[in-house]
């Protein structure tokens, strides 16, 4: 026996009301509470690294049905509906929500790296920028879930690498700060029962200086050659090198040109892959060369292509593909594990827009080595939806963990294939700008509305779809009448279209204003729109190769109605109001759908009723006909 219409008629008007929240001047305030949303699904098996394909199984409260995704985009009504249990055949992020005919759960997201049955000769973690220096509880507790998460991963790693910025010293006086990021790394690789792990060091811009930054760790996590900064070792018995890219020397290259020499020309070792890692990216390489140098390092490697070359130092996310770098070697960025960065755009903070390129996730990578070939996996730590500033211009972000996306994978896996000999690695080259993915993204059936709010105008945009990913919009407004462009976001400035969370939002709300100066400090302007002109938009989404898709242009009138929205909530409306009074025997016959169904207090239920008939005539209304009616009923 149901027995739940007193709740389900509070729903009915909730659904009205936040569809008439898209009028001009006024939020929605539901006149009834409404249910708490559902839990978000269980799933079977945790985050991980699995040998094989996996089975999960996912549950939710009774009643809810769950969608979901395996492709890192969040599920809508309309994803694929959970049946029994999925099938993990390849490494994916499961993402799932519980739905009830009117609320949505918080996305349950899990993240499954699925590999052969063949064990890695080599397996260790390169981390970058942990920019330790304090060891606050909330600090602490990031760091002490950030390795329960790679415990999962990796259990046993042969080595985790911190390439360089260990602290945030800026002035070279805080070598003592160093103690922060050795303390967390000794406590949890002993936490987790990782004590045969190496950790190896590598000097970076925020280090203050080698001979400091030495006196802090043990040697054999920093044994560098002459208080240099660089030197030699191995990774699971693969030959590593750690080179100085905050003092490139004519006697660092030199070394460094000499053991790549020796190693390629010696049978034993020609057709092992070479580790080097150095702070700061090379010029030419990933993300076009962004924030990179040392010239003369490149030189250095382009006669080895057997070499890896990882950086850190730029913070740029390894969600975008540019991430990754095949020429005459091979160069992987390893993001940051403090905050990541984007390129340079408009990111929505609160009411405003404002240009900004850091976003609050924390990435690495995970490098296994096996006989043919060499592993990457990229993996976020921290990629919940969020901003690294608040809507008020303060820093601050990664505040309460455990985070839903940690453990979760970043992108697919890059596989550097493996040779006899250095000319055989390089014939095998496959992230090369010749192969530079070319496909552009495509407009999905859902359009774009300009909805009015209490706080201003806000553009709800479903997302493009791309083979890889959208990177950003650009977006044009004019006034049709005036035939004028109006003056927001210039023609060459693009919204972020927040790839690298985790999951990718399906629709992103964009508000149709500025933070002044377009900075994230500063108080929001009015908005340019006027209310009841009419304006045309036009939208291009963009891959981060500059793949273009065709434009998408839709006409809007500031200040109007969200019909669309209304006309989707006011058959639901209806269907309640119908149910419930022939329960009542307020109107006859009964329909077959109605038994099982009881009200518990008839006074209350008929109030409801009377209130949601108003709303329900006053939101029917042709458009324009009645839209000061249905702007009172909201």
């Amino acid at each position: 026996m149901r027995s739940r219409w007193g709740t389900t008629l509070a729903l009915g008007g909730a659904i009205l009301l936040a569809a008439g929240a898209a009028t001009a001047g006024t939020g929605a305030v539901a006149w009834a509470a409404p249910e708490t949303a559902a839990a978000g699904p269980a799933a079977s098996l945790e985050t991980g690294r699995y040998t094989g394909a996996q089975s999960v199984t996912l549950t939710a409260a009774p009643g809810a049905e769950i969608r979901y995704t395996l492709d890192g985009t969040m599920p809508t009504r309309t994803s694929t509906a959970y049946s029994g249990p999925i099938r993990i055949e390849r490494s994916a992020n499961l993402t799932a929500i519980a739905f009830t005919p009117t609320t949505a759960s918080a996305p349950t997201i899990r993240g499954y790296l699925i590999k052969t049955a063949e064990q890695p000769l080599a397996q260790f973690a390169v981390m970058s920028d942990i920019h330790l220096s304090s060891d606050s509880p909330a600090l602490v507790k990031k760091w002490e879930g950030y390795f329960d998460t790679l415990k999962r991963i990796a259990p046993h790693p042969d080595a985790i690498v911190s390439n360089g910025d260990q602290i945030n010293d800026n002035n070279h006086d805080t070598a003592a700060d160093h103690r922060f990021p050795r303390a967390m790394l000794e406590q949890n690789l002993a936490r987790t029962g990782m004590t045969d792990t190496d950790v190896l060091v590598t000097f970076g811009n925020h280090d203050d200086y080698v001979d400091r930054m030495a006196a802090q760790y043990p040697k054999d996590w920093f044994p560098q050659l002459d208080g240099k900064g660089y030197y030699e070792t191995k990774l699971g018995g693969f030959p590593a090198f750690v080179v100085n890219t905050e003092s490139w020397t004519s006697a660092q290259a030199t070394w460094l040109y000499g053991r790549l020499s020796t190693l390629s020309k010696d049978p034993a070792t020609q057709g092992q892959p070479i580790f080097v890692f150095g702070h700061r990216p090379i010029p030419n390489t990933v993300w076009d060369g962004a924030q990179t140098s040392n010239p003369g390092l490149k030189t250095n490697l382009d006669d080895f292509p057997q070499v890896v070359f990882f950086s850190g130092h730029s913070h740029l996310n390894i969600t975008d593909e540019r991430s990754i770098h095949q020429d005459t070697f091979t160069s992987v960025n390893e993001g940051s594990m403090s905050y990541e960065e984007i390129d340079s755009m408009y990111q929505a903070f609160g009411a405003g827009l404002a240009k900004e390129h850091t976003i609050p996730t924390a990435q690495s990578v995970l490098v296994e080595v096996y006989g043919d070939r060499v592993e990457v996996d990229r993996i976020n730590y921290a990629a919940d939806a969020g901003r690294t500033y608040d809507d008020a211009g303060k820093w601050g972000f990664q505040q309460n963990p455990p985070f839903r996306s940690t453990g979760t994978l970043a992108g697919p896996t890059w596989v550097i294939g493996r040779g006899a000999t250095p000319a055989e690695i390089k014939s095998k080259f496959v992230y090369t700008q010749a192969n530079r993915n070319a496909s552009a993204p495509s407009w999905g059936a859902e359009q774009p509305t300009v909805r009015q709010t209490a706080t201003g105008p806000v553009l709800r945009l479903p997302q493009a779809a791309d083979d890889q990913f959208v990177n950003d919009y650009s977006l044009a407004l004019k006034d049709v009448a005036a035939g004028t462009t109006v003056n927001l976001v210039g023609a060459n400035d693009r919204l972020a279209a927040d790839y690298v969370f985790t999951p990718r939002p399906a629709a992103l709300d964009i508000p149709l204003a500025l933070r002044g100066g377009g900075k994230t400090n500063q108080p929001v302007t009015p908005s340019p729109l006027v209310a009841g002109r009419e304006y045309e938009a036009t939208l291009v989404a963009y891959d981060s190769y500059r793949n273009a898709s065709a434009p998408r242009t839709f006409r809007f009138v500031a200040g109007a109605l969200d019909r669309a929205a209304l006309d989707a909530a006011v058959p639901k409306a209806q269907e309640l109001i119908g149910t419930a009074s022939r329960v009542l025997g307020d109107e006859t016959p009964a329909q077959a759908a109605d038994f099982g169904f009881t009200i518990a207090d008839p006074a209350a239920a008929r109030d409801r009723i009377s209130q949601l008939t108003a709303q329900v005539d006053a939101a029917g209304a042709p458009a324009g006909a009645n839209d000061a009616a249905a702007r009172a009923a909201a």
